[in-house]
């Protein structure tokens, strides 16, 4: 581990950086993977090029998009497991994954 790591509290926050400059580093379009909706404003740490990846259609949401990791491993920013995607579906994608799914005993019990 490098003196930063050692620093470093929350990993989550970390990983979610990191997978942010990945998206941008690599031009995917700043739009959902699944419903195709972007935001209205871009985001505040939006690259210079951002306007290329900033798809003008379907410009509704008011919450900023957020990076998803497809192995939810917040360590692993590999291109080919992150996307964009916005609250909603980043919440429903987690749900199908297992990722906070809980059982009907957890619920009522």
């Amino acid at each position: 581990m490098t003196k930063d790591e050692d620093k470093i509290k929350d990993w989550r926050s970390t990983g979610r950086r990191k997978a942010r400059r990945e998206l941008y580093l690599n031009y995917v379009d700043y739009k959902c993977a699944d419903c195709g909706k972007t935001t209205i404003k871009p985001p505040m740490d939006a690259p210079k090029h951002f306007d290329e990846i900033w798809p003008e259609d379907r410009r509704i949401l008011s919450s900023q998009l957020q990076a998803d990791h497809e192995t939810k491993d917040y360590t692993v920013n590999d291109i080919q497991f992150l996307n964009w995607r916005c609250v909603s579906c980043h919440k429903k994608h987690d749900l199908s994954t297992g990722k906070g799914e809980t059982t009907i005993e957890e619920r009522y019990f």
